[in-house]
């Protein structure tokens, strides 16, 4: 496992880090796998943009009003993070599929908000274990992920798929040049989070309406960053890809 200095790769090798994007399926799964990191890189000076797919309708309690309720939890929980652009996709929680309709929905987020790194779910992760337990890959998540993948290569930066986007203004052809996959059974990458630990827990904690649902989300995540961090410091992993540059 690496640890990543965070610094230097924000600081690059000549182009600074100054545009992500982090997808996640869910309202809290960008902040449960990468919510200490998201926070670095806002301190970093990095803008985050932050992509929520699903409308998170069929997380916790049965309520007529959840996505109603899972919005407000979302927002206070990218305002803990310091994160002040969230896009919501609104596809249905549980139903999502990676068709060309979604693949579309990355593309054109690709290419507004123009990301050198794009954190998302591994697609292929059907299982993960922590510790005794063994956790099932959600269909949702391998859903996003395989849409942010498939609009990253072959199509945010051919003209020839959804050329009608590019009609519009502040649209553009645009390929990211760093990919990270989070959520993922084989990391290869570790990002100290000691920091912004405590404004992890706090955007988790803001998903009120998931702690029962998650058997204490907060306390769920704060142990699994000190297993990722080899108990010396909380940290997240990821398995990083260079895509080009």
């Amino acid at each position: 496992m690496h640890d990543l200095d965070l610094e230097e790769f924000c600081a690059g090798s000549g182009r600074k880090l100054e545009r992500a994007v982090a997808v996640g399926a869910h309202p809290d799964d960008v902040e449960f796998s990468a919510g200490g990191t998201v926070a670095r890189l806002v301190d970093a000076g990095v803008v985050v943009t932050l992509v929520v797919c699903t409308d998170g309708a069929r997380g916790g309690s049965e309520r007529a009003d959840m996505t109603a309720v899972r919005h407000g939890e979302q927002d206070r929980a990218a305002r803990e993070l310091g994160v002040e652009s969230i896009r919501r996709i609104g596809r249905r929680d549980g139903e999502l599929v990676c068709d060309e309709a979604l693949r579309g929905a990355m593309v054109r987020v690709v290419r507004e908000a123009r990301p050198q790194l794009v954190m998302t779910h591994d697609p292929t992760t059907i299982l993960r274990r922590f510790g005794s337990r063994t956790f099932l890959g959600h269909t949702d998540h391998r859903a996003t992920g395989q849409a942010v993948l498939d609009a990253i290569y072959p199509r945010s930066g051919n003209p020839n798929f959804f050329p009608e986007q590019l009609d519009e203004p502040g649209v553009a052809l645009y390929a990211p040049s760093h990919l990270w996959l989070f959520d993922t059974a084989a990391p290869d990458t570790r990002v100290d989070i000691g920091a912004t630990l405590a404004r992890k827990l706090a955007a988790l904690a803001a998903h009120e309406s998931q702690q029962q649902a998650a058997g204490g989300l907060t306390a769920a995540a704060e142990k699994q960053a000190f297993n990722e961090g080899d108990r010396r410091f909380p940290a997240e992993t990821f398995q990083v890809h260079r895509l080009r540059g």
